[in-house]
């Protein structure tokens, strides 16, 4: 009897993971709670997202931080502060900083690449974690221009959704961990509910993302992401 083994390629499992984190539009409420030396702050933003111009457009509501505002076109980025009613465009240096001062850097908001455009793959042995197996993924930057050159992904082999990141500089040195939690299917995409970054490079600090609503593919206007509205 002839028996035939199929496996997928490292390129079609980062496929697959493309194919689950990649949407024509989004539309979401968050809670963002930091945690830093013992302290936690707790906020809560609205999102919108376009795949088309590579758009995004945030509103925190929390008491503290109501009608903060970003508006992402592209690679270009704004935030509207209400209190001192102006709008700061970000770049440069700036991009490396923590939004809200969190461990999620403005560079971070800013990545919407595809991980295929961005990195080669290379698929090392299976890992076990609580008697479950995983595929286990390395990517390496194909060009200089990347937040992140290297990634190391441990990907749900039924989901193909990553349950952890790994992030290094060229150098080798892990600057960034990601939990990805209570990952559910939306129509066929699964997402993770609830992710929690850890910034290595700082100590005692983790920033946390619980997703209390998800929506993808719904009819999103293109005046939300405009100037004209972080000032509404």
């Amino acid at each position: 009897m002839l028996i035939l083994f199929f496996s997928l390629t490292s390129d079609e499992i980062l496929k697959k993971i493309d194919d689950n984190f990649v949407f024509n539009t989004i539309k979401a409420n968050a809670t963002m709670t930091i945690e830093r030396d013992g302290k936690k702050l707790v906020k809560e933003f609205i999102l919108f997202g376009k795949k088309d111009g590579n758009r995004f457009f945030i509103e925190f509501i929390n008491s503290e931080d109501r009608g903060v505002k970003y508006l992402k076109i592209g690679n270009e980025l704004w935030i509207y502060f209400p209190d001192a009613d102006d709008i700061m465009k970000i770049s440069g240096h700036m991009l490396r900083q923590g939004m809200m001062g969190s461990d999620i850097s403005y560079e971070d908001i800013l990545s919407d690449e595809e991980l295929r455009q961005k990195y080669t793959s290379e698929l090392k042995n299976d890992t076990i974690i609580d008697d479950k197996e995983y595929f286990v993924l390395e990517l390496t930057a194909k060009k200089e221009d990347v937040s992140y050159y290297k990634e190391r992904l441990i990907v749900d082999k039924n989901m193909y959704a990553p349950v952890e990141i790994e992030l290094f500089t060229k150098s080798g040195r892990m600057i960034k961990k990601i939990i990805q939690e209570r990952i559910k299917n939306f129509d066929g995409r699964y997402f993770p509910e609830r992710i929690i970054i850890f910034d290595l490079r700082r100590k005692n600090s983790k920033t946390s993302l619980e997703y209390n609503e998800l929506k993808f593919d719904i009819l999103v206007k293109d005046d939300v992401f405009t100037k004209q509205n972080l000032k509404r």
